[in-house]
């Protein structure tokens, strides 16, 4: 399996920064990897990529160099296994509310003796068996392929006490949008309270020792990265939103318009 230059990057204890998917587009993809961005979470969960649409999306960021993360629709193997199958080199398993569900989400992601992920050395990931053993290509995927999981309800920030005893996590990811959902403040992403939340759940993923993640307002990015998080991601829609609208509003004042 190729290196995963995002996990060593996070291991270095620097800032990853991502760019969020959610129709299928390769060239898309490609543009991300040009631009800089250090990885693209490939949405199965919101959109309307499937495992065969996300293949050449996950190829279009190796050949540019950005880390292909896929979100899957759910934590169960049959939602996540196929995307690695098909080369993501990690998955952002969503709702992982409790420890015996961050415990499945890792077996999943990992080959013996860490897991118990499907053994299967003729994919995209192994080289299609032409390179190396069996026994080499599972050691080199347990070590490359990053486990993020997403808490996303205050359930999960009330348990993350055990949840960071879970061997085999690379990144606790804490997803605002849903957490304010579940704190009975939709849409508030910047509610106080779910901040506070936020800020606790932050504080013990880093004392327990992983990489910290969490979706927030752009302008919140710099609070949270003295706060220790390392693991961001924007959103491609909201991009092509900006960009366009500023684009639009030059030219109109430029036709007089």
């Amino acid at each position: 399996m190729r290196t995963n230059t995002l996990k060593q990057k996070l291991k270095a204890g620097k800032s990853g920064f991502g760019a969020m998917i959610t129709f299928p587009s390769p060239a898309a993809v490609e543009m991300l990897g040009y631009m800089g961005f250090d990885w693209v979470l490939i949405d199965n969960e919101h959109g309307s990529i499937t495992v065969d649409l996300a293949e050449d999306m996950i190829r279009a960021a190796e050949l540019t160099g950005v880390a292909p993360i896929v979100r899957p629709i759910a934590n169960r193997p049959d939602s996540i296994c196929p995307f690695l199958d098909r080369g993501a080199w990690g998955v952002q398993v969503p709702h992982v509310n409790t420890r015996a569900e961050a415990e499945a989400a890792v077996a999943a992601c990992k080959y013996y003796p860490h897991g118990t992920r499907g053994i299967f050395s003729r994919g995209r990931p192994a080289e299609y068996g032409m390179k190396e053993p069996t026994s080499a290509y599972a050691a080199s995927a347990n070590d490359n392929v990053l486990v993020c999981l997403m808490l996303e309800e205050v359930e999960a920030i009330n348990n993350i006490d055990e949840i960071v005893k879970v061997k085999g996590i690379d990144v606790l990811f804490i997803g605002s949008g849903d957490l304010s959902q579940s704190m009975g403040h939709v849409g508030q992403q910047a509610h106080p309270e779910v901040l506070a939340q936020m800020e606790k759940g932050v504080k013990k993923i880093r004392d327990a020792g992983i990489v910290a993640g969490v979706s927030c307002p752009e302008n919140l990015v710099p609070k949270f990265i003295g706060l220790g998080v390392q693991y961001f991601h924007g959103n491609v829609g909201n991009f092509i939103q900006s960009g366009g609208e500023a684009y639009l509003k030059h030219m109109r004042k430029s036709a007089g318009l």
